[in-house]
């Protein structure tokens, strides 16, 4: 009887915890509205990662990182070149050439295969690959697309060798929302 009655008690845990789950309300974000790249961007609320902005001659990167003691950390960032433009038929080809470069920059070789993507109103292409950075083994996620009529938008999420699924949730919620302002 002793048992009948614990799993009964447990099988109305999990559904209540299931229920639960079901409706809560998603965790809280930062919206960044990024006047200089036209751009929306969700970081984390809790903790709130550290973001900045940088302007290169010919581009502009929004970052943001976990704050410090935080594990694993990781380095997300958007960057938007407003003179890339490219017709759809264009992408494909214009990503790959994104990504090696990513790879050189990396000092590693360029991912075989991309996958079609898409995340808010941005179409285009994603990789995986695993790298060095700073002489410490990391995976990089990669996307570039954009919707058509604008700039290609390169977003990039780095963490430590094998922790990617780890922050897989934090790179949805964010590369989800990314939208155009206009």
């Amino acid at each position: 009887m002793k048992r009948a009655t614990l799993l009964i008690a447990s099988l109305c845990a999990t559904s209540m915890t299931d229920a639960i789950a079901g409706t809560r309300a998603g965790r809280p974000m930062n919206i960044h509205r990024v006047t200089e790249m036209n751009l929306e961007i969700w970081t984390e609320h809790d903790p709130e990662w550290e973001t900045r902005l940088k302007q290169s001659p010919n581009s502009l990167t929004f970052t943001a990182e976990t704050p410090a003691l935080t594990y694993p950390p990781t380095h997300m960032s958007w960057t938007i070149a407003p003179v890339l433009q490219f017709e759809p038929d264009e992408l494909e080809a214009a990503a790959h050439g994104v990504l090696q470069q990513m790879a050189i920059r990396y000092r590693t070789q360029p991912p075989e295969q991309i996958s079609p993507s898409q995340y808010g109103d941005l179409i285009g292409y994603e990789t995986t690959f695993q790298a060095e950075a700073q002489n410490i083994p990391v995976d990089v996620r990669v996307f570039c697309g954009h919707r058509e009529g604008r700039p290609m938008v390169v977003m990039q999420a780095v963490t430590l060798k094998g922790k990617l699924r780890h922050v897989a949730e934090h790179i949805r919620r964010s590369w989800t929302h990314l939208r155009y302002l206009d």
